[in-house]
């Protein structure tokens, strides 16, 4: 029999200090009381919550010098959950009550109840999928527009499985497809407790992976590349890299999937992809239009190829506007040759009048254009209003922009409307027959490391909402760089060498995964990065540091022992997406 424990140590949830507390277990609450109870205490003379992290620690006081827990007010996180949330902790240099708090119920749960596993073993399956679990895990790399399912019941077969997708509307589908095939599930937040009875299959987004769960065969992660799988606000933790962590901590296979898998979803991993017949039927057709030499409209920055599409008004055609973490576009006024850096391809910045700066390596030249030598260049970055206008006027429909108070519908007149919107229109519009990027060049040449692989995942996202090509699906993608690799090999339906042309660009240039990167801002910048080990480098000047280290755990460690400052701002991004 084990013996009854006398003292919980708490982590606080609370702002101030990342610690955790010894506070006495009374006899009325030993019975309920287990590790990971959210438990209220008493602290400085306030009444918060916490999470019981340890019993009986070592160095602690003897319990009659101790205060009391208050009360415990329902479950929270398991020992396995715990242990990831503290490795997060450190390897985004965040704080552990905001990860405790992502694997804790949205709502006290008293009690948990009992298991419901099915015996079902649904088909079809996939081969594929097979083959990864029996490898203990891997990268599948499925066309946008193939179904996921039967990947999963590969999975389903293998045992309970955890499902992490970058939607709130992405679970909620998922979870009624696998709910008719009568598997049992449950959806995350709100099904905690059923998930931590035990279900067959426990699907939600990024803060799924944090899930408390009796049994687990396997993971899945859908659409590794979607941005949405990232925190944006710091910590800047990554769903995939936990999951990672979890299935190595508990033994079981990962599979990530992925029509463009990330340089970190490939490196050291497995990879399964389809026969190139069925890649190419996957996706829909990719035209690259050249913006270069074409002056079809006011200030070139529609194509011929754009202005037939739209004026074709059987066509719903969606307008993608690149603005959210992107940079003004500078071109030389002879020549119309876009200004970018001779070392990484990026877009250059030019931050006096005399001067061009690459963000992205730190390359600095002169204003001058590398292909006529030009020394004069203009912004081709336009006002949206401006834009809309140019779209009705190309064609002679209407326009209209969508955002957050739009509703995304298409009209219904013999003239359907030309809807313009920036890419998180790509998650609100439900179907189109094409998909118009206006301006890939402010994605593709981006002062970002994420760059090339964010290019991807736009794309990756138009094509599944226009369809395969055999449906009539087209994605239409504008460039002033007509010869970029990465454009060439999409074109060519070739997501396998457009991910390995980023893999390649980002091992050469020792950028994740082949090093780690945090970004550090704020007032207390400077104070803050020169109180870190020499096991890492550190570059820029003012209030953005940027610290570069040879793999996340050193990167992780060396954050760790850095002193925040008592007063000043301070914002630490590991990895950070944008």
């Amino acid at each position: 029999m084990t013996a009854r424990p006398n003292i919980a140590r708490v982590l606080c949830d609370r702002s101030g200090p990342d610690r955790a507390f010894d506070y006495r277990i009374p006899d009325e609450l030993s019975a309920e009381i287990t590790i990971g109870s959210i438990v209220r205490i008493d602290l400085h003379g306030r009444k918060i919550g916490g999470w019981v992290k340890e019993f009986d620690p070592s160095d602690a006081l003897p319990a009659d010098e101790l205060l009391p827990l208050r009360r415990v007010s329902g479950s929270g996180p398991d020992e396995l959950v715990i242990g990831l949330a503290e490795w997060s902790a450190q390897r985004w240099a965040g704080r552990r009550s905001q990860f405790f708090r992502a694997a804790s119920p949205p709502r006290v749960v008293r009690s948990i109840g009992t298991a419901t596993y099915s015996t079902l073993s649904p088909e079809p399956r996939s081969p594929a999928t097979t083959r990864l679990l029996a490898r203990n895990g891997g990268v599948l790399r499925l066309p946008p527009t193939s179904d996921v399912l039967p990947s999963l019941w590969s999975c389903v077969e293998r045992g309970p499985v955890l499902v992490v997708v970058p939607g709130v509307d992405d679970a909620t589908i998922l979870k009624s497809r696998v709910a008719r095939a009568g598997v049992t599930t449950a959806l995350l937040p709100h099904e905690w407790a059923r998930a931590a009875a035990g279900v067959d299959v426990v699907i939600g987004t990024r803060t799924a992976v944090f899930a408390r769960l009796p049994e687990l065969g396997s993971i899945m992660v859908i659409d590794e590349h979607d941005e949405r799988l990232q925190s944006e606000a710091s910590p800047t933790w990554h769903a995939r890299e936990v999951a990672a962590e979890r299935g190595r901590r508990s033994g079981i296979p990962l599979i990530l999937v992925s029509a463009t898998p990330t340089p970190e979803a490939l490196h050291e991993r497995v990879i399964e992809a389809p026969s190139r017949e069925r890649e190419i039927t996957g996706w829909p057709e990719i035209v690259i239009a050249d913006l270069s030499n074409d002056s079809s409209a006011p200030g070139g920055r529609l194509s011929s190829t754009v202005i037939e599409e739209l004026r074709n008004p059987s066509r719903r055609v969606l307008c993608v506007v690149n603005r959210k973490g992107t940079s003004k576009l500078l071109a030389c006024r002879s020549c119309r040759e876009l200004a970018t850096c001779e070392r990484c391809e990026s877009v250059m910045s030019q931050p006096d009048d005399d001067l061009l700066s690459c963000a992205k390596c730190g390359s600095e030249r002169p204003m001058t254009c590398l292909n006529c030598h030009g020394m004069s260049f203009s912004n081709l970055r336009p006002g949206t209003a401006r834009l809309v206008k140019e779209l009705a006027a190309a064609a002679g429909r209407p326009a209209r922009v969508v955002d957050a108070d739009t509703e995304p519908d298409w009209s219904s007149g013999p003239a359907v409307e030309v809807l313009v919107g920036t890419e998180a229109v790509l998650h609100r519009v439900t179907h189109a027959d094409t998909v118009v990027v206006l301006d890939i060049d402010s994605e593709v040449l981006a002062p970002r490391f994420r760059a090339g692989e964010q290019t991807l995942s736009l794309l990756t996202r138009a094509a599944r909402l226009v369809g395969r090509k055999a449906d009539g699906g087209r994605l239409i993608v504008q460039t002033r760089q007509i010869d970029h690799p990465l454009l060439v090999a999409m074109s060519r339906i070739a997501p396998g060498d457009a991910t390995e042309i980023e893999r390649a660009q980002r091992e050469q240039l020792k950028l994740p995964p082949y090093g780690a990167i945090a970004v550090i801002e704020g007032t207390g910048a400077a104070d803050f990065v020169q109180s870190l080990p020499d096991s890492v480098r550190v570059g820029g000047t003012g209030d953005r540091r940027q610290v570069r280290a040879t793999n996340p755990e050193v990167l992780g460690r060396a954050l760790a022992l850095g002193q925040r400052p008592a007063k000043g701002r301070l914002r630490v991004a590991v990895n950070p997406g944008r």
